[in-house]
C-alpha cells in the first residue's frame, strides 16, 4: 500500500510549514506594543492639556467680552479681577459688588496677569491694555485686551 503525501513533499521529509510564533517574535511584538502605548499615553496627556488650555483661554476671553458688553449696556464701569492664588476670575460692577465667578479648569494656571490683577472696562467699552497668560504643562496661551476693549486669544 502506498502512502499519499501532500504535493511537493516526499516520504520521510519533515514538515516545514510552521504555524504560530517563536518566543522571540512574541517578545518583540509585546515590546513594540509597549513602546507604542507609552508614546500614545504621552500624546494623549499633551492633547488633554492643550484642550483644557484652549477652553480656559476661551472662557477668559468670553468673560472679558461679556464684561465689556455689560459696561456698554449700563454706561458704567465693570471690572474683571483675576486671582492667581484661587485660580478664579470675578466680575464686579462699578461699586465693587460681585456679579459672577468663574474658575479655571484643573491643570491650568495664570502664568502672567495684568497690572493690579484686573481689567477694567469703561462705559464706552474702552479698557486699559492688558494681557492674561495661561499655562498648562509646557503650553501657554494669552488673552489680549486692547485700549478699545477688543479681546483676542493668541
Amino acid at each position: 500500500m502506498r502512502t499519499r503525501h501532500p504535493p511537493g513533499r516526499r516520504a520521510g521529509e519533515a514538515r516545514t510549514d510552521r504555524r504560530g510564533f517563536t518566543l522571540l517574535e512574541a517578545l518583540g511584538g509585546v515590546a513594540l506594543a509597549a513602546i507604542l502605548a507609552g508614546v500614545a499615553t504621552v500624546r494623549l496627556v499633551e492633547l488633554v492639556d492643550s484642550a483644557r488650555l484652549a477652553g480656559a483661554a476661551r472662557t477668559i476671553a468670553t468673560a472679558l467680552r461679556l464684561a465689556r458688553g455689560r459696561a456698554l449696556a449700563a454706561g458704567g464701569s465693570l471690572e474683571v479681577r483675576l486671582d492667581a492664588v484661587r485660580m478664579v476670575l470675578e466680575l464686579h460692577d462699578g461699586g465693587g459688588a460681585l456679579l459672577e465667578t468663574r474658575w479655571l479648569p484643573a491643570g491650568v494656571r495664570f502664568a502672567a496677569l495684568p497690572a493690579r490683577d484686573r481689567v477694567q472696562f469703561g462705559g464706552l467699552g474702552t479698557a486699559q491694555n492688558a494681557t492674561v497668560t495661561l499655562s498648562a504643562g509646557a503650553r501657554a496661551r494669552s488673552v489680549i485686551v486692547n485700549q478699545r476693549g477688543r479681546v483676542r486669544v493668541q
